[in-house]
């Protein structure tokens, strides 16, 4: 009695935690932070923002968008979104922005004003509505930089222009975007917040005159959570089915009731620790409840069968309970261990979810010994079911079932099992490519660059299909928005100044005046560099401004790597301050009332003045500190915030990819460093480094040492600097991936291994069990190779879905050690009578196997019920490895004991 009381406080304790629970699904939590892209994507969050964007896109049915309904409607969605809890105002991007402006040029230098009122396009005065809405359509077109991030437009065909095209007459306007920034602190009211968004799409959706198209990283993370949530009665469902399978197989409330009350405790224990620690958890976390289900449920039948048999046999409550623990204590307490040293080597893997599976999963199934194993036979004591029920047997399936597969197992069908072994292996082989045996040119270069032995099976993950499924809307619409827009992963590659900027100098401190003097470019800069280093200030006055966006150079080679994104077949537009200087060159190099001339949409660097006049001697970096002088007093605070630093020293080139798939995101990623490697010593670029090449970020002194130590000189230690955005985010889980995809569950198959010949004494017994998981692993990653095969990205081997290797493998093994440990009983009792043994078994533990994965199976229903992708991968590889595995404990694995006849079964008795 002590014990259910202690149990029953736990419980009530446990609950009380439960609305602690800090589920965000934030990418930025899940990745080690000492990775190079994870920092990248980090400090250009940090420092620039536009790390948590939102798009919404609107698509007018008929005309074109310059109808002042439309315009209104965008500007009332505009400030919606800017009202939204978090939001960054300065960082938003779309024609009812303040930072975007209309920019020309007049007498008097340039002009900046806003696209639209603020009061909206007039909707009483036609003839001002119109004067307002071709000043809108002439500041969109003669825009080049930020059009493209504005508005999309089609050609009479319905095909989309090239954004080079935009000014073009043939092109119109069809569809506009409101791109949204928010903070991080959106993680922490994921849930209240995404309804408000939905609830604004709802509210725009009701107009039939448009077409609405939502994407983004924190809709995306917030919706799989609501989505989890708005599905609860699938977990309904799941404990229906429980409930069901356990009064089939039981006939009787208790043995319906307990199993569920045991795991119930459980599962509130560990759900409450999760509350108690604060962990921040994510949608995937919903694993571990379910598989505690499961895996509960499987004990329990174990140890309620017991204790009705002993029950029947002596009429005893507190012996069949006695009964009932010491025979299933020991094999429970056996698989309970190998369960958890498959979550513990997780914990090996600096992933925070795998961190999170390992301590709450191993801390749930440790208390599966006091919920089931323990509580179980101690209330059936307290309500004993009537003895005549428990003399009854077991079913008559069970006994059918049992006979069929020692029929098999013990005659000419054991070539069955053996066959079926073979298939999987050869249906594994062909999907994975093992070792590239189809020949494959680029799987062969998988092999040499990154040492893939598996090169069909993709580690790479798409985001988006990760996290929903290709049949859901949100789907759906991604795609249709990737056709529209210029792409929807961003990227973002950080311009760090390798020089500091150095503090203002006093009065006392100014440089020589005859500096001022001095005609000659490169003998002043010489002389200023001197004076810096002799004096540890600058003077600005005598010397320009500092930070490497005063340098025409550095500008330039910003310019040729946009160039060259641009040109990409997987990158849609990109933007950085650089565009800005462009555009304002082009602008103030027409004369007071002429059209601007695109080819002046560029960086005055010196190679560009020349090429119009070779004898034009004026500074370049003159030029740009005068168009940066300008553009910060014609903005306003924070319009630049997302692409240049105030100190001029940092910015950011962002661009947008349009693919999402796994391999090419790989492969623009490997594009972009490449080019950095090509160019990092041109002339501006030598001036600057790039992303970094460690982390974490909230440590400056380690990723700063990294810019010079041997991680970025040449030689075995060299590592290229990451990118950002989602693109690194997408390349972070690719290259932990491949870091651990094999390793992670060679571990985990090494560790069973050791704890199952200390457990049986036998390393005999350890080899079946472990050749049995391995058939099960190879199995996994034939179809991980499957579905790499048929591009369904979300069941290719991804990051998160390789946990599911090390689990399987800790689950696995529960049924094979049940089989060793009632096979060892049988035999005993039998005098060494390995038919009847075995046919007991297979009524008996083998039936209850069978209980337990149809158990298992109905509780992955949530799992795979709604629209998120990665619960959907977790149930197929969990699922598949299960049904292999009752398969090899049923039927190969007594096939192998009766081959090697270990002693652990065939000594018992002594021969």
């Amino acid at each position: 009695m002590p014990i259910i009381i202690l149990l029953i406080i736990g419980t009530i304790v446990g609950a009380l935690y439960i609305p602690k629970l800090d589920v965000r699904n934030d990418p930025d939590t899940l990745l080690p932070p000492t990775n190079r892209y994870v920092a990248t994507n980090l400090y250009a969050e940090h420092n620039f923002g536009m790390g948590n964007l939102m798009v919404f896109s609107l698509r007018v049915k008929e005309g074109d968008i310059y109808q002042p309904w439309f315009i209104n409607k965008v500007q009332d969605l505009h400030r919606k979104l800017v009202a939204l809890p978090t939001s960054r105002e300065e960082n938003f991007i779309d024609f009812a922005a303040q930072k975007i402006k209309y920019m020309t040029s007049d007498d008097n230098g340039l002009v900046f004003k806003r696209l639209i009122p603020t009061s909206g396009i007039s909707t009483d005065d036609p003839a001002k509505a119109r004067e307002q809405l071709d000043f809108l359509k002439e500041g969109i077109k003669t825009n080049p930089v930020m059009a493209p991030m504005l508005v999309a437009m089609f050609d009479k065909d319905g095909k989309r222009c090239a954004y080079e095209d935009y000014h073009k007459e043939e092109c119109v306007a069809k569809a506009a975007y409101i791109i949204a920034d928010y903070t991080d602190k959106v993680k922490e009211i994921y849930l209240p917040w995404v309804e408000e968004v939905r609830a604004l799409m709802d509210e725009v959706s009701q107009d039939d005159r448009i077409e609405l198209l939502v994407a983004g990283e924190p809709y995306f993370l917030a919706w799989m959570l609501a989505d989890l949530v708005h599905k609860w009665w699938l977990f309904a469902i799941s404990i229906a089915i429980v409930i069901l399978v356990l009064w089939l197989e039981f006939r009787d409330w208790r043995g319906a009731f307990f199993p569920l009350l045991g795991v119930g405790m459980t599962i509130t224990f560990t759900l409450g620790l999760m509350g108690f620690t604060a962990f921040k958890l994510t949608t995937m976390m919903v694993l571990t409840p379910m598989l505690l289900l499961a895996i509960g449920i499987g004990h329990s039948v174990q140890v309620t069968r017991r204790f009705l048999l002993d029950y029947g046999a002596c009429g005893d409550c507190d012996e069949a309970a006695r009964q009932a623990i010491s025979h299933t204590i020991v094999p429970a307490t056996l698989s309970i261990i190998t369960d958890m040293v498959g979550f513990a080597t997780l914990a090996t893997v600096d992933i925070s979810f795998y961190k999170a599976y390992a301590w709450f999963g191993m801390f749930g199934m440790l208390t599966l010994l006091a919920t089931t194993t323990t509580l179980i036979p101690l209330l059936l004591t307290k309500f004993p079911p009537t003895r005549e029920s428990c003399q009854a047997g077991g079913h008559s399936w069970e006994v059918t079932v049992g006979g069929i597969l020692a029929k098999i197992v013990m005659g000419p069908g054991k070539w069955i099992p053996i066959g079926f072994i073979v298939v999987i292996m050869g249906v594994s082989v062909y999907y994975t490519n093992i070792f590239n045996w189809k020949g494959d040119p680029e799987a062969q270069v998988k092999m040499e660059q990154e040492g893939d032995i598996m090169p069909g099976v993709e580690k790479g993950i798409n985001y988006a299909r990760a996290a929903f499924k290709g049949s859901s809307q949100i789907w759906k619409d991604l795609v249709k928005l990737n056709q529209i827009m210029p792409g929807v992963i961003s990227v973002s590659i950080p311009i760090r100044g390798k020089e500091p900027v150095l503090p203002d100098c006093s009065e006392d401190q100014l440089f020589p005046e005859e500096i001022y003097d001095i005609e000659d470019v490169k003998e002043r800069n010489a002389i200023c560099s001197a004076e810096k280093k002799a004096r540890g200030c600058w003077d600005a006055e005598a010397c320009g401004a500092q930070g490497v966006f005063n340098d025409a150079d550095v500008l330039a080679d910003m310019e040729a790597i946009e160039t060259w994104m641009r040109s990409h077949p997987f990158i849609g537009y990109t933007g950085s301050y650089a565009q800005y200087i462009r555009l304002v060159n082009m602008l103030l190099s027409a004369e007071p009332g002429v059209k601007p001339d695109v080819k002046d949409l560029a960086i005055p660097s010196r190679a560009f003045l020349t090429a119009i006049d070779p004898d034009d001697d004026r500074d370049p970096d003159g030029i740009v500190q005068l168009y940066n002088g300008l553009l910060e007093m014609m903005t306003s605070d924070g319009d630049m915030d997302s692409f240049v630093s105030a100190d001029w020293n940092e910015g950011v080139v962002l661009g947008f990819i349009n693919t999402m798939d796994p391999r090419e995101t790989h492969q623009v990623t490997m594009d972009i460093q490449q080019y950095i490697e090509e160019h990092k010593n041109d002339k501006g670029f030598s001036k600057v480094n790039f992303g970094l090449r460690c982390g974490p970020v909230d440590d400056p002194k380690l990723y700063k040492a990294c810019d010079s130590n041997e991680m970025s000189q040449p030689g075995p230690n060299y590592v290229r600097p990451a990118v950002g955005g989602f693109l690194g985010a997408t390349e972070a889980t690719r290259e932990v991936a491949m870091s651990n995809w094999l390793t992670g569950p060679l571990f985990t198959a090494f560790v069973v291994f050791v704890v199952a010949a200390l457990i049986f004494r036998s390393l005999l017994v350890s080899g079946i069990l472990i050749f049995t998981l391995l058939i099960t692993l190879f199995a996994q990653y034939g179809l991980g190779g499957y579905f790499t095969s048929v591009q369904e990205w979300s069941g290719n081997l991804a990051f998160h879905l390789l946990v599911t290797l090390s689990i399987a493998m800790g689950l696995g093994v529960d049924y094979g050690i049940y089989m060793f440990s009632r096979l060892r009983e049988e035999m005993a009792a039998t005098a060494g009578d390995w038919s009847a043994s075995l046919r007991k078994t297979l009524n008996t533990t083998g039936s209850a196997v069978i209980v337990s994965v149809v158990v298992l199976l109905g509780s992955f229903i949530p799992l795979v019920a709604t629209d998120l992708a990665n619960t959907w991968g977790l149930a197929m590889f969990i699922g598949e490895a299960l049904v292999i595995d009752v398969f090899t404990a049923l039927m190969l694995l007594p096939v192998l004991v009766y081959l090697f006849k270990p002693r652990y079964v065939f000594g018992v008795n002594g021969s």
